[in-house]
């Protein structure tokens, strides 16, 4: 089937998933297919920025760019509008302006809800990194901030069963790693450190249970010279105004509750019958629906994304496009699906931590790197990104990586 420019492409998303799929997809097929680009926001929100906003206090604009200007170098058309129902046998997308989109081919990458209101209490006297509404508000948080005990943590997540998943209990705990090692260094920094008391805690087995036990010594070793308590196997259901409560009844006092809180599939999903009992979209690993062979789901919404993230997004996003590609222009390779967990987290000062593991999935890579290499890389992706407007990187995640591991000498194994 040759691409036409009858060939209706609509992404609903315009975040680490969709752009991607948009600048793959405009490349090539551009001008024989017709792409919308739709998200009820004006502007990309760049997340792993958030933490940045939180506790550096870097302004939240820096790390938003309008959708127009990058869907017009796409040749796309942009719809400021949020999708309200889906009609897959009709193929189309009804949208909150009264407008209604025909699709051939629909891209799911509207990420996933984050559930504040599971946490009770979290509106009065918690706090979060997670968006450009928490981050400034717990950046003032911190302003007033005179020492006492702090918890924070990860809410658990509950998955579908549709397809089959590793197990995990939360959805991301990279950004609250990050998060607990900027607040120990801000607070020495500002000589409150001995004022107050760090607990992380996590519903899982371990903090990062999504890596192994290589990169667990590592951070393991790092929370004990920093004199960060890690409480395992706790799940929040209640913050107040002097504690936080946990599921078995215990309690611990804080000053200061950060969280993430637990994440749920997107109304428009659960309501358009395309998800699994959680809201989440299942698909196959070429990112089709299990039912519907011209929708695909990438990044957060896509039931196989465990955990959460944005490399994770942009792998599946380029597999999409070249599904989709490779049916309808007959050209291409469609790269076999191999997730692996990659972040780096910022540690304050010239400090941070690169993780790379895919332990989780059956695979041996099991690395953490700390030092000024992997903050200089965390510097160049973000400095990429807000100076080129929002355009993604194509290869510069795997270009950047392999020239970190390369100048310690470590190799990563082919699979």
């Amino acid at each position: 089937m040759a691409a036409t420019p009858q060939t209706r492409i609509v992404i609903l998303g315009g975040g680490f998933a969709g752009l991607r799929l948009l600048y793959r997809l405009h490349n090539a097929l551009h001008p024989h297919a017709d792409i919308v680009l739709v998200d009820p926001r004006a502007t990309t929100l760049q997340k792993p920025g958030m933490p940045d906003v939180a506790m550096a206090g870097k302004p939240v604009a820096q790390f938003r760019h309008p959708l127009q200007p990058i869907a017009d170098r796409a040749n796309a058309r942009f719809i400021q509008a949020a999708a309200q129902y889906i009609d897959p046998h009709k193929q189309t997308v009804a949208l909150s302006n009264g407008q209604v989109l025909h699709y051939d081919y629909l891209f799911l990458t509207m990420g996933i809800v984050k559930d504040y209101e599971a946490i009770e209490g979290f509106r009065n006297f918690g706090y979060s990194m997670c968006d450009d509404t928490e981050a400034p508000r717990l950046q003032e948080a911190l302003k007033k901030f005179k020492g006492g005990p702090i918890v924070l943590g990860t809410a658990k997540t509950h998955w579908g069963h549709t397809v089959q998943i590793p197990h995990l209990d939360v959805a991301c705990e990279g950004p609250m790693g990050e998060v607990t090692f900027m607040l120990d260094h801000d607070l020495r920094r500002l000589g409150l450190r001995d004022k107050s008391s760090i607990t992380l805690f996590t519903p899982g087995q371990d903090f990062l249970e999504d890596v192994g036990t290589t990169v667990h010594h590592i951070l393991h070793e790092r929370m004990t010279v920093k004199n960060i308590t890690v409480l395992r196997r706790q799940t929040i259901v209640a913050i107040t105004a002097d504690h936080v409560v946990f599921r078995d009844g215990t309690t611990l006092p804080s000053a200061l509750t950060i969280v993430i809180p637990p994440y749920a599939g997107p109304s428009v999903i659960k309501y358009s019958g395309l998800g699994d009992e959680k809201g989440f979209v299942p698909t196959d690993h070429t990112m089709r629906h299990l039912t519907h062979r011209n929708i695909f789901a990438a990044g957060d919404v896509n039931a196989l994304t465990i955990p959460k993230l944005g490399h994770l997004a942009i792998i599946q996003a380029d597999i999409a496009a070249a599904t989709v590609v490779k049916e309808l222009t007959n050209t291409g390779d469609v790269p076999l699906y191999k997730p692996e967990v990659f972040c780096i987290m910022y540690e304050g000062g010239s400090e941070a931590t690169l993780i790379l593991s895919d332990t989780m999935y059956g695979g041996q890579t099991d690395i953490a790197l700390h030092g000024v290499s992997a903050h200089l890389m965390k510097w160049s992706f973000d400095s990429y990104y807000f100076y080129s407007h929002g355009h993604l990187p194509p290869d510069l995640v795997q270009v950047g990586l392999e020239s970190v591991l390369g100048h310690v000498n470590i190799k990563r194994p082919r699979l």
